[in-house]
C-alpha cells in the first residue's frame, strides 16, 4: 500500500485557516470591544456594588448625527421630543436590569463613593427607529462603558445593539428597553469574564 505524501506547505496552511476560523468564532460570541483593560488581576475584582450614571454629550443621534439639543430642536411636535425623553429613559432603565440580572451585586444609579466602581455610560450613536406598517427600520445604541475607580479609568468596552421595529414593538421606547438590557448583559458579561 502507497503512503500519499502532503506537502508541508498545505498542512501549514490548513492549520493556519483552522487558527482564523477559531479566532473569528471566538471573537464572533463577544458581544462587546475592549478599549481599555485593567489587570491582570482586573481593577473591578472585588467590587461590592457598581454605580451607574449617563453621558450624552458625545451622542450622534439619526443619520444626521445630531446632537441631543440639536435633535430637540428639529422636532416639530411637543409629543415628538417627548419620545427621545421616553426612550432615554427606557434604555437607562434596562442597562440597569441587564447589569443586575447577571451581575450577582447591588447596580445603583449616582455616584460611586471613594473606592466604589463607577460606570458611566456614554451613549455615541442613536437611532430611534420606527414602525409604520408598510415600513420600518429596527432601533439602534452605541455606547462606551467606562468603569473608573476615583477618578480614575481603569476599564473601557463598546457595546452596541439593534432592535427591529415590528408589529409586536411598535414604539421605540420598547425597543430601547429591550436594547438597554443587552447593553446592561453585555457590560455585565465583561465584569464577570474579567474578574474570573
Amino acid at each position: 500500500m502507497a503512503t500519499r505524501f502532503v506537502p508541508t506547505s498545505r498542512i501549514s496552511w490548513l492549520a493556519s485557516l483552522a487558527l482564523v476560523c477559531l479566532v473569528a468564532m471566538a471573537s464572533a460570541c463577544q458581544h462587546y470591544m475592549v478599549i481599555q483593560q485593567s489587570g491582570p488581576p482586573s481593577a473591578l475584582s472585588g467590587a461590592q456594588a457598581v454605580y451607574v450614571q449617563y453621558d450624552y454629550s458625545r451622542i450622534a443621534i439619526s443619520d444626521k448625527h445630531m446632537s441631543e439639543q440639536q435633535w430637540l430642536d428639529s422636532r416639530e411636535k411637543d409629543e415628538h421630543r417627548q419620545t427621545y425623553l421616553d426612550t432615554k429613559n427606557s434604555v437607562n432603565i434596562g442597562v440597569v436590569e441587564g447589569l443586575s440580572q447577571k451581575l450577582g451585586i447591588p447596580v445603583e444609579l449616582g455616584q460611586a463613593p471613594a473606592g466604589g466602581v463607577q460606570l458611566t455610560v456614554t451613549y455615541l450613536d442613536w437611532e430611534e427607529g420606527v414602525y409604520a406598517g408598510v415600513f420600518a427600520w429596527p432601533s439602534r445604541v452605541m455606547a462606551h462603558f467606562i468603569f473608573t475607580i476615583d477618578g480614575q479609568i481603569v476599564d473601557e468596552i463598546e457595546v452596541k445593539t439593534e432592535e427591529e421595529a415590528t408589529l409586536f414593538t411598535p414604539a421605540p421606547t420598547q425597543r430601547f428597553h429591550t436594547c438597554g438590557q443587552r447593553l446592561g448583559q453585555y457590560g455585565a458579561e465583561f465584569i464577570l469574564k474579567t474578574t474570573k
